[in-house]
């Protein structure tokens, strides 16, 4: 005979598995589902294993934003990885808490076709703390409500369902079942405001050193006028020239934009394994060509020079203002008013588009 314990114990731990997926699987017959696998995990103190964040039937996916908690006291979080369903082209927020036992993360893809269909969108690795029970759930955060948030590349949110996951850590007695409310995220309509003309505070941007690093060998082979429709990779392709080295010789700064008729400078650096994919019309050939400036450097490093300041033209009207809260980021403020971060941050005169702070004032457009 089985020792009564035996009951309330495996009875508890029914009663938790049951409330966290029956009602949010059913109600996801149709929709576009988020879910965690494996569902159900049982593991050992000290042990290290993997959950993955995955989405399922979805359209025109092109930024996510996600939210999650788990018990602390029994998980300890390891690392955490994008998935690859939606390329980091824009890594907004990666950040985790083992003390408080919140995961939170963010990023959106650019000059790329939106993902369709199903895919993993974040590697989770935990480390075995204890024995006891964890739930890993969406959490709701002043930016996103619904723990989620989710648009296209019009930056209209996408609605999506939320499946969590159980985990058992050696024979410990599970915790006090928690029944999560299943998220459906839909949009929010901001508080109407009535508009006041705003002047933006002039942000100085702090001096940011680009990630991409490479050297230039005999100078600057040509120049290339940008053509609507045109950016860095297939510019890069048409010379068999890496596109770090083309921010490098020309200053530009992240998110590294380029515009019609901007005159780029092409450095003398060959694409290693470069990769295959659209290809722009070349201007100048590299072999023949007469470099530009003359001057051959047997190796010059490039170091950008600091972006020469652009007063924008003053922005419309506002629609609306927003005091910027804790834990907003562009990326969800544009989410909520139905913009893009790119327009918010040029109508607002900011330079780094991870930068913003408590506090200040934004016109909404």
């Amino acid at each position: 005979m089985l020792p009564k314990n035996w009951w309330i114990q495996n009875g508890l731990l029914l009663t938790l598995v049951l409330s966290l997926f029956s009602t949010p699987l059913a109600q996801a017959q149709g929709q576009t589902l988020v879910l965690v696998s494996p569902s159900l995990l049982t593991s050992q103190p000290n042990e290290t294993f993997n959950l993955a964040v995955q989405v399922q039937n979805i359209s025109d996916l092109t930024a996510f934003e996600i939210h999650l908690s788990f018990n602390a006291a029994v998980l300890e979080v390891q690392q955490v990885s994008n998935g690859g369903f939606v390329a980091a082209d824009f890594p907004v927020q990666n950040v985790y808490d083992n003390n408080s036992g919140t995961i939170d993360f963010a990023v959106a893809q650019m000059n790329r076709p939106a993902a369709q269909g199903s895919g993993v969108l974040v590697n989770i690795t935990f480390r075995a703390k204890a024995a006891g029970d964890s739930l890993l759930s969406v959490r709701p955060t002043q930016a996103a409500p619904g723990g989620m948030l989710f648009s296209n590349q019009n930056g209209s949110p996408i609605a999506v369902s939320w499946a969590g996951a159980a985990v058992t850590v050696g024979a410990g007695t599970p915790s006090t079942p928690v029944t999560p409310t299943p998220v459906t995220p839909t949009s929010v309509t901001p508080t109407p405001v009535t508009p006041t003309p705003v002047t933006p505070t002039p942000v100085t941007p702090t001096p940011v050193t680009p990630t991409p690093t490479a050297t230039v060998v005999n100078g600057i082979a040509g120049t290339h006028i940008v053509r609507f429709g045109e950016w860095l990779y297939c510019i890069g392709r048409a010379y068999r020239v890496a596109p770090e080295a083309i921010i490098l010789a020309n200053g530009l700064w992240w998110p590294y934009f380029i515009y019609p008729n901007q005159t780029l400078l092409i450095p003398n650096v060959p694409w290693v394994n470069m990769p295959g994919g659209v290809t722009c019309q070349a201007q100048f050939s590299i072999g023949s060509a007469t470099p530009t400036p003359t001057a051959t450097l047997p190796v010059q490093t490039v170091t950008p020079a600091p972006p020469t300041p652009v007063t924008p033209a003053p922005p419309a009207a506002c629609r609306a203002a927003y005091l910027v809260q804790p834990g907003d980021t562009l990326y969800s403020i544009a989410a909520r008013y139905g913009t893009t971060y790119t327009e918010l941050a040029r109508v607002n005169q900011i330079s780094n588009p991870r930068l913003i702070y408590p506090g200040q004032q934004l016109c909404i457009p």
